[in-house]
């Protein structure tokens, strides 16, 4: 981590034997403002990342710091032991994005401006492409903007895309880490933890195109994550619309295959 740095962003990567969607991740995020990254690799199988090869024909304005764990533990762990080094310097916003997804130029100072007009917001999110690894666009998914509309909303599903949202330090001073009780489902109980204590938005704007993969947690991990945020949804249970509803509706898509959700949100989308 940079000593010295005068960053007051710092983008949270995880990572795990994925080396190609991490370079080109880097190379889309396009700042005219400085802003740091931190990436964490969950104990990959690979000898080490290539730092020098990474940093390599990046914006000058992007300064990587690496944080290595000796064993593989999971997303959920991965991302709590990089709050915790990101806790002990002095950021303003933490922002996320995972291995394959690319940033839309200025995504960062975007989020930070949108932030800083609108102090009372603790956490925003964004508009989402999804594509595939030829980076060929799929469907579009795009979540309530208001803060009203998100805590009603948030009952059905998670109203913000994981790797499109930015948050501010003092968040996760007052909510603490990503839980680790939820497999899978980690961002989803977060997010419910944040929009407790903090408004929150999500900016109109296509910000980050999120790269669907065979191989990414979410589909390897599906009825897992399912499970999970059924017991969250029980846990935030109150009797109305949107929790009957969403707890029936999350009840359905377990049974379903995920090929035929897949379809369906390209023919909405």
């Amino acid at each position: 981590m940079s000593v010295n740095s005068t960053a007051e962003i710092i983008v949270l990567i995880p990572h795990y034997n994925n080396p190609q969607g991490l370079n080109k991740s880097l190379q889309s995020i396009q700042e005219t403002i400085r802003v740091d990254v931190l990436i964490v690799d969950d104990g990959s199988e690979e000898k080490g990342l290539d730092e020098a090869g990474l940093q390599e024909n990046l914006s000058a304005h992007l300064q990587l710091n690496f944080l290595y764990l000796k064993k593989n533990k999971g997303i959920e762990e991965a991302l709590n032991a990089g709050l915790r080094h990101i806790l002990s310097k002095s950021y303003t916003y933490i922002a996320r994005l995972d291995c394959g997804d690319l940033c839309a130029p200025g995504r960062f100072f975007t989020q930070k401006k949108f932030m800083e007009d609108r102090p009372e917001l603790g956490l925003v999110g964004s508009y989402a492409h999804f594509i595939d690894s030829g980076g060929r666009r799929l469907y579009d998914l795009k979540h309530p903007t208001s803060y009203a509309r998100i805590k009603q909303k948030m009952h059905v599903n998670a109203m913000f895309i994981h790797p499109t949202i930015m948050f501010k330090t003092k968040v996760v001073e007052r909510v603490g880490l990503y839980p680790t009780t939820y497999q899978a489902a980690e961002d989803f109980a977060f997010f419910f933890k944040i929009i407790e204590h903090f408004k929150a938005a999500n900016i109109p704007q296509f910000l980050v195109s999120c790269e669907i993969n065979a191989g990414g947690i979410s589909l390897q991990r599906r009825k897992e994550q399912l499970v999970s945020r059924m017991q969250i949804l029980k846990e935030q249970f109150y009797w109305g619309f949107y929790p009957c509803y969403g707890l029936v509706r999350n009840f359905i898509i377990s049974k379903l295959p995920y090929v035929l959700i897949y379809n369906i949100k390209k023919i909405l989308r």
